[in-house]
């Protein structure tokens, strides 16, 4: 994991509102030992790792965006104006310019992308630019911002200044962090797209009944699943869920009959939890038919062939615990190949430790922790790579990825994501972020 530092030397200013000239800075923000703010000053014809501007407008960014920032997860389609202004640095806005830096949380860690900005009627062009984003613990991101947002408050004090809007908005955060109850609704509201007490209260309270169903770890992944859908923001879809029939089955395995890695990226648990289990059941290599999947999970093949998804694309699907250790899967997939992988999800997701007896399981499109988890571990477990690899025995071309597609049955999707992933295969685009971004 990373380390983000963000610091500020203190500069004579004379003019701005007195909070922002009383914060002038040489501004410098580090994850690990690469600059964000590194850039070229035109005026100056130099090039330096610190930026001039003001550090309250960036420590009230932060401030205001705290709990949005710590909890809301990249939604599936191309963000929306209100999502970018609370995970976009630029959005501190205040007449500076800053870095391209987008921070995006995934219920571990936050995650760091940035990109170069050189718009030529800029008086500093930032220079920096992250190849692959840096993961920063949901702790050390926390504990970094509130060492900026401490420093620029006593700096405010020290010049006088110490009752502005920033030492209010902190002192609020600071209240609800200190209630259990209050951090349980902040980070709900987060989750389903909202401001600090913006939510509708039914929204809310729809949240909050169901998370005693659901568990609070399975709630953090349906509410903004649905929320990010476009769906109604009540929730009511997981009622639906709850109401339809689905494939009942009696897991063979419980989370401690594997070896699980404790430690890593998402995928680098996965696929060590994959083979695990890929050695527990003495299938080391060879493709796994649906029998084996199905048995693993306690399912009927014959019920798992004859379930239909409901009509329409849901944003979810679950598998809810029901009396005698039984689960009721509810797929959401129409295809064979996504069925089959949905349930290997699944399968990912059951086998996870947890200190919940009872918990839904829950798969999504997003990019939580837990999806990229699930997705890395089906693909491994149904497709690993070094057989891959092997079968296509270098050749990457469309046809041969169909064939191989074909051969563990699993979608031409997975067969490329795993290429990309591994570094057998290269994205050919140019853009480094993780969504598009005006010029």
């Amino acid at each position: 994991m990373a380390e983000l530092r963000i610091n500020a030397k203190w500069m004579a200013s004379v003019s701005g509102e007195p909070e922002v000239m009383a914060t002038a800075a040489w501004v410098e923000m580090y994850v690990d030992n690469i600059s964000l703010n590194r850039n070229q000053d035109i005026w100056a014809e130099t090039v330096r790792d610190n930026v001039f501007v003001s550090a309250y407008p960036l420590a009230m960014w932060f401030a205001s965006s705290w709990w949005r920032l710590n909890h809301e997860p990249l939604p599936m389609q191309q963000p929306g104006h209100n999502w970018r202004m609370v995970h976009e640095l630029g959005a501190a806005n205040h007449g500076f310019v800053w870095p391209r830096v987008i921070f995006i949380p995934d219920g571990e860690a936050i995650h760091v992308w940035a990109g170069t900005s050189m718009t030529l009627d800029q008086s500093v062009q930032y220079l920096q630019a992250l190849d692959v984003p840096r993961m920063i613990t949901l702790t050390g991101f926390q504990q970094s911002v509130e060492r900026f947002i401490h420093s620029v408050l006593a700096r405010l004090d020290a010049m006088g200044l110490a009752g502005p809007n920033l030492a209010h908005l902190w002192a609020l955060v600071q209240e609800d962090l200190a209630d259990p109850e209050a951090v349980r609704r902040r980070k709900l509201e987060a989750e389903l797209g909202f401001d600090p007490e913006e939510c509708p209260e039914q929204a809310l309270n729809a949240a909050l009944q169901w998370e005693s169903q659901v568990g609070d770890a399975a709630l953090s992944e349906l509410a903004p699943a649905i929320a990010a859908s476009g769906a109604t923001p009540d929730l009511a879809i997981i009622g639906q869920l709850a109401s339809v029939g689905g494939i009942v089955g009696i897991p063979e395995l419980s989370p401690d009959s594997i070896d699980h890695l404790d430690h890593g990226a998402p995928w680098e648990r996965a696929i060590h939890d994959a083979r695990a289990l890929r050695n527990k059941i003495g299938n080391v290599s060879g493709p796994v038919p649906d029998r084996s999947l199905h048995d693993l999970l306690g399912m009927s093949s014959e019920a798992a062939a004859n379930w239909s998804a409901p009509l329409g694309r849901s944003p979810v699907a679950v598998a809810i615990p029901m009396n005698d250790h039984r689960l009721k899967f509810v797929p959401r997939r129409h295809s064979s190949a996504g069925k089959r992988f949905e349930l290997a999800r699944f399968l990912g997701e059951y086998l996870r430790p947890s200190t919940h007896e009872l918990r839904w399981l829950v798969s999504t499109d997003l990019s939580t922790f837990r999806q990229k988890y699930q997705r890395a571990f089906a693909a491994e477990f149904l497709c690993p790579i070094d057989l891959l690899t092997s079968f296509l025995d270098g050749d990457f071309s469309s046809y041969a990825i169909e064939e191989a597609a074909a051969e563990f049955d699993v979608s031409e999707q997975t067969i490329t994501s795993l290429l990309l992933n591994n570094g057998y295969i290269h994205h050919h685009g140019t853009g480094s972020m993780p969504y598009r971004m005006a010029a």
